[in-house]
């Protein structure tokens, strides 16, 4: 199969881009950087040098390449704790969701591709009791960030979704962790964890949906042939922000994290960290179980962090 892989050097992407050509498929990934598709080392992988927010790069690379599925993973996300950074990688990553995801689907469409499947997140439901499903609003009115983020990803999803032809796939992955995430031996969570610069805000009522990376690259095999639609891809176990700090920093071989009142946390983290911390509901991944059949290999996110972190 003929697959064009949008952000196919970055966390995901690179074990992504592995698996497909690993299972004989003809990949092109998009890139700013030759040389970063160059050191993936891989056979039957193509680069694709561009601006993912230049249509006219866009619209040349899928035309040349002619894909049947298209694979948007576009993200630019923050690796400090810098607020600077931070505030540049959610700005770009907001303008690719909105921006490029459109110009990728009308790629995909004048190139004759049969499908898109897209990268969302789990973890910007709104806020209350119950457990979320695919049928449950994002947050989208939020304030500040937290609004500019659920606005920016329901358009990465109204643009892939939007028509008959590519069909659309929207995977709405939870809490990556593996090499290169945030969780990582080196990442921006796990070494901020070493530091106890990440409390637990009051009672560390948010509850992530964490995914390992090998489980993510599965479910967006799945998705090249399964059924079109939105899937919740996270693993079975929600993770309280109570339990999953301290857990992390025994394997990190760290000290406790600190605990601070919700309201301190509020005012310093910031609207989106809080929300995280503190807010976020539990995701079911049950529809992408029985309809993709995707099969976490790590269904445990104790199990897995353990073993990413061994």
């Amino acid at each position: 199969m003929r697959v064009f892989v949008a952000g196919g050097t970055g966390a995901i992407g690179r074990p992504l881009v592995d698996r497909l050509a690993g299972q004989g498929h003809q990949v092109t990934v998009f890139t700013r950087s030759e040389r970063r598709v160059a050191d993936l080392g891989l056979p039957r992988v193509t680069a694709a040098v561009g601006d993912a927010l230049v249509p006219d790069d866009v619209m040349r690379a899928v035309h040349a390449a002619q894909p049947e599925v298209v694979i948007n993973q576009l993200t630019n996300l923050p690796t400090t704790a810098s607020p600077l950074a931070a505030a540049r990688g959610f700005s770009r990553t907001n303008r690719l969701r909105t921006e490029a995801s459109t110009t990728l689907v009308r790629a995909a469409r004048a190139a004759g591709a049969r499908r898109v499947v897209a990268q969302s997140i789990a973890f910007i439901y709104r806020p209350g009791p119950g457990v979320r499903t695919e049928a449950d609003p994002l947050w989208t009115d939020g304030r500040g960030p937290l609004g500019q983020i659920g606005r920016s990803v329901a358009a990465l999803e109204s643009a892939t979704l939007g028509a008959d032809l590519p069909e659309g796939v929207v995977l709405r992955y939870g809490a990556f962790y593996g090499p290169g995430t945030y969780y990582a031996r080196d990442g921006l969570f796990s070494r901020l964890v070493a530091r106890r610069l990440l409390p637990v805000p009051g009672g560390g009522d948010g509850l992530f949906g964490f995914l390992h990376l090998s489980d993510a690259v599965g479910a967006t095999v799945a998705a090249l042939d399964g059924p079109a639609g939105i899937f919740n891809v996270v693993d079975d176990g929600p993770a309280p922000t109570a339990e999953w700090l301290p857990y992390l920093a025994t394997l990190l071989g760290a000290k406790p994290p600190r605990s601070v009142p919700e309201a301190l946390a509020r005012l310093v983290a910031g609207k989106y960290s809080a929300y995280l911390l503190c807010d976020q509901p539990a995701v079911s991944n049950r529809r992408a179980r029985t309809e993709l059949g995707w099969v976490p290999e790590y269904p445990d996110w104790r199990a897995g962090l353990a073993a990413t972190l061994a």
